[in-house]
């Protein structure tokens, strides 16, 4: 089902749908040609979701996109089982507090650079994002593995944890020299 937001809950929803697509859109900047230099976006383009089913459940100031979700914004692709929207009435339409997606979260971009992990949540009022459950950064044949990822989008900071909660899990990154040296 192509959802087209027409509401103003429906461009909330958009909005919070662009911010899931871009879960690392934009530290792209502090860490240009890095592993994560290829997820940036124009929040110009407009968004497409699809997914089997969108429950909106207004007392609860959610909504949820449900079964084979695929959010689209320029060249940032974004899939996930599901996602809730977490809103709250605002003068003139709806504030997007959270995004939470869950279930096969993959965030990619061009040049073959994907993200992905179990769950990812994204916290719009301090610009926060977390990503767990066996984190996986890739860039081409360049892979980071991780329990936890998170990034501060004021600052550009990010980091990947190898454990949650003081476990003894390690941060793991197999780095590939270039085919031709000389294309540094």
């Amino acid at each position: 089902m192509k959802v087209q937001p027409k509401t103003a809950f429906g461009a909330a929803a958009a909005s919070a749908l662009l911010l899931a697509g871009l879960l690392l859109g934009h530290p792209a900047s502090a860490q240009e040609g890095g592993m994560l230099g290829g997820f940036r976006s124009d929040p110009g383009k407009p968004i497409e979701v699809e997914a089997d089913a969108l429950e909106v459940q207004d007392g609860d100031n959610t909504a949820t996109f449900i079964g084979n979700v695929r959010v689209v914004q320029g060249d940032i692709r974004m899939k996930a089982d599901r996602i809730t929207v977490f809103y709250s009435s605002a003068q003139g339409g709806s504030r997007i507090g959270k995004i939470a997606a869950s279930g096969n979260v993959l965030v990619s971009a061009p040049d073959n650079q994907t993200a992905s992990g179990d769950w990812a949540n994204y916290l719009v009022a301090t610009r926060q994002i977390e990503m767990g459950n066996s984190v996986v950064l890739r860039q081409g044949e360049n892979v980071i593995r991780g329990s936890r990822l998170t990034v501060d989008l004021a600052s550009g900071h990010a980091r990947v944890s190898g454990s949650e909660n003081g476990g003894t899990g390690r941060v793991k990154g197999l780095f590939q020299p270039p085919s031709d040296p000389s294309a540094e």
